[in-house]
């Protein structure tokens, strides 16, 4: 088994927590959505908002400008709650009260029906209004126009709901009914005319319902009342029949019997009980064989018996004169002989005493016991007595219950008949006209103002839903805190793009070809064109690459292997600029190409050089072949095979030969920067680690997905162990205030412009 092999065939292992303090990194806290995050996005997303609601507004303004407001008419009605009752539903038919506030609702509601609707535009004839009867359709604007008695009563029918507003005055019984129109007296006659229509709607609904519900209660009355009458002699049949007879409160004199000795044989039980506890207690006394156990025996036996008592306290004024004497003059003095004879005498006494209590308690056991016998036996006759009797009972209650359920039914329905004859006979309404509309004098430019000032708030919240889809879908990553708090390791820097970057390329510094011709000498050889790492030593980019060495150095790392998760992100770029800083300052360092797939950081430096890292490792030339030298900056660099594919690179990179040239150049370099493959596409950085000390990952900014990242993480463990921190790459420092403003002004702040750290 192979290097990659074993390595894909390993557990993941755990994260490095281990923060790089010297270099100011500490891992940052997953971003919450924190007033200050939501702050950014609104910033990032700010002219999408912005956008959205001045379309809004002009769109209201332009509505307001085109659309005159209406003259609108008001008509006042107040309603008696009070006289609100619900017909019975089902079979239970019980008057209740209607709740007051969802009374005046359902009235609401009835006013906005289209039944009154209808009625209104039938009787002030608004079908042949051409304001209300010719109103803007779309089939109009391409021509098609219905001139029918239907359409033109649909279309005044869309028109009247849209010009009509019921609402209740806070909490009191008043509903306003409000009308506009472009006449004041047409609007002024049409919510008179709701007024009207509503209450003569209620006095016909009411009238009609009650005259129905008369001439179907008096049936039901006839029906009713025969079937209580049929019912209550079923009763009174059935129990002469059974001869059950009651014993008040729906009872029967056998389960009151039954009650009865049931009670009384828990109270014969718990006697005997006790009489048995006592009796055991009195035994377990007579058991002891001494009489300091029976005196030092205590309870209710002992203690309530006043000769036990009174010789126990003798026996104990004994004792203690014994002890005195047997301390004073010895155990065998004739006077402590003596007391303790008493004591024995004493102790005879208890005994006897004992005894006679003994037989006492077995006489009330067995007077107890056959007491509990015979109440056993009468309940147990009483219950076979009481069973038959329930059997009989069964039907007899099913009888009472039908005979009852009648018998409420026809009072029920007998209150109602009475009510709705009293109604029949004076019908009258819950709604009266407290104020009739009268022609207003101005337009009612409120409710416009409303419709105008709520158009931009609702552009305002459309522009934050597209702005919120725009963040969600922005799915790079941005921020040093995302890097550390995804990726689980240190953010090393952050790397500002540069207008030099070239299309198809992630690299701000150009490269020029090494020209490897033979009638060039190699002192005359052409060094990296416009070097930012030596044009410009105080730039931001310089900056960041300096961090990163100092975090290989604070980790004493010389092989340091530059990877990304996917292709094109920059890493060939951050692999030379790291290589060149370490070679200004004095160090020997080499660059290698291991990106065999895609040798493009070979391509762009030469393209004549024959020699190169296969042949060194298939011997065909000596490692001082195919190294070539800038003489700018004295930087090695040992180029990959740019005309070759090969397919088994892990192989190559996993062999002994690849880990002795290392050893080589370990022997004669400081440091050795690798420019390795990306991790996600193939496996060859996983077969490098016996190789590279430490790796660094170079993420472009707004461009890798977190998910791609984690999960090449993932399938090279021990790359991740490697892992010293990752790059930041291609950051645009004037988005970079939307996403993170600390780090932003890390970089364009006055306190740090005068050190020269700007781009």
């Amino acid at each position: 088994m192979n290097i990659v092999e074993r390595e894909v065939l390993r557990p993941v292992p755990a994260a490095p927590t281990q923060m790089l303090q010297v270099a100011g990194v500490a891992h940052s806290q997953p971003e919450g959505m924190s007033f200050d995050v939501i702050l950014d996005i609104v910033r990032r997303r700010f002219w999408i908002i912005l956008s959205c609601s001045l379309l809004a507004t002009a769109g209201a303004l332009g509505y307001m400008a085109i659309v005159p407001a209406p003259y609108t008419a008001v008509a006042t009605l107040a309603i008696d709650t009070s006289r609100f009752q619900l017909f019975g539903q089902g079979a239970g038919l019980g008057e209740r009260a209607i709740d007051s506030a969802a009374a005046v609702e359902s009235q609401l509601e009835i006013i906005r029906s289209e039944n009154i609707a209808l009625s209104v535009i039938e009787s002030l004839r608004l079908a042949d209004d051409p304001e209300f009867a010719h109103r803007f359709t779309v089939g109009r604007l391409f021509g098609r126009t219905n001139d029918s008695k239907d359409a033109r009563t649909a279309n005044a029918l869309r028109a009247f709901e849209n010009s009509l507003t019921v609402k209740r005055l806070g909490m009191a019984f008043i509903i306003e009914i409000s009308f506009g129109a472009n006449n004041p007296q047409r609007a002024a006659e049409i919510a008179n005319a709701i007024a009207e229509a509503y209450i003569q709607d209620q006095l016909e609904a009411r009238y009609g319902a009650t005259r129905q519900g008369s001439k179907w209660l008096e049936g039901r009355l006839d029906e009713l009342r025969e079937k209580v009458a049929a019912a209550q002699k079923a009763v009174l049949d059935y129990k002469a029949q059974h001869n059950i007879v009651d014993a008040g409160q729906g009872r029967l004199t056998s389960d009151q019997q039954v009650a009865e000795l049931n009670t009384q044989l828990t109270v014969a039980r718990a006697r005997a009980q006790e009489v048995r506890a006592r009796l055991d207690r009195v035994n377990r006394i007579l058991r002891e064989d001494s009489n300091d156990a029976i005196i030092g025996a205590g309870g209710e036996i002992i203690d309530n018996n006043p000769l036990i008592t009174k010789l126990r306290a003798q026996y104990l004024e004994a004792a203690s004169r014994q002890s005195e004497w047997s301390k004073s003059y010895g155990g065998n003095h004739a006077a402590a002989v003596n007391l303790r004879n008493t004591m024995h005498a004493i102790g005879l006494q208890i005994r006897s005493e004992l005894k006679r209590t003994k037989e006492a308690y077995e006489n009330d056991v067995a007077v107890a016991t056959e007491n509990e016998r015979n109440l056993e036996a009468r309940l147990q006759q009483a219950v076979m007595q009481s069973q038959a009797t329930s059997e009989d009972q069964v039907p007899l209650r099913d009888l009472e219950a039908t005979a009852q359920t009648y018998k409420t039914l026809y009072e029920n329905f007998l209150r109602r008949y009475t009510e709705a004859v009293e109604q029949q006979s004076f019908p009258h309404t819950e709604a009266r006209i407290i104020t009739k509309a009268s022609p207003p004098s101005q337009r009612n430019y409120r409710r416009m103002i409303k419709f105008v000032a709520l158009i931009p708030f609702a552009g305002l919240i459309l522009g934050c839903g597209i702005a919120g889809l725009r963040e969600f879908l922005d799915n790079g990553i941005r921020t040093a805190s995302q890097v550390e708090t995804i990726l689980n390791t240190d953010c090393l820097a952050l790397v500002p793009a540069r207008d030099s970057v070239q299309s198809g390329h992630a690299n701000p510094v150009q490269m020029s070809v090494i020209d490897t011709s033979p009638d060039v000498s190699p002192g005359s050889a052409k060094k990296l064109a416009d070097l930012h790492i030596i044009d410009q030593p105080f730039s931001a980019f310089t900056e960041s690459i300096r961090s990163v060495k100092l975090a290989i150095d604070v980790n004493g790392d010389r092989v340091i292997g530059v990877t990304s998760s996917v292709p094109d992100e920059g890493k060939s770029t951050i692999a030379i600029a790291l290589a060149q800083l370490i070679a200004r300052v004095g160090a020997r360092v080499i660059l290698v190409d291991l990106d065999w797939h895609n040798p493009s950081l070979s391509r762009g430096i030469t393209q004549t050089h024959e020699c190169n890292v296969l042949h060194v490792l298939g011997n065909q030339n000596s490692l001082q072949q195919a190294i070539l030298k800038d003489p700018a900056t004295n930087l090695d660099y040992l180029p990959a095979d740019t005309k070759l594919r090969i397919a088994n690179t892990s192989e190559i990179l996993a062999s002994s030969l690849t880990r002795n040239l290392f050893e080589r150049l370990r022997q004669t370099y400081d440091y050795i920067v690798v420019d390795l493959p990306p991790l996600a596409p193939i496996v060859d950085v996983r077969a490098t680690t016996h190789l590279v000390d430490s790796y660094l990952l170079v993420v472009e900014w707004g461009r890798t997905s977190p998910a791609v990242a984690q999960h090449a993480l993932s399938r090279a463990p021990y790359v991740r162990e490697k892992l010293l921190g990752a790059i930041l790459n291609k950051v645009d420092m004037k988005q970079l205030e939307l996403y993170d403003r600390n780090r932003f002004a890390y970089y364009n702040e006055k306190a740090f412009a005068r050190y020269g750290y700007t781009s």
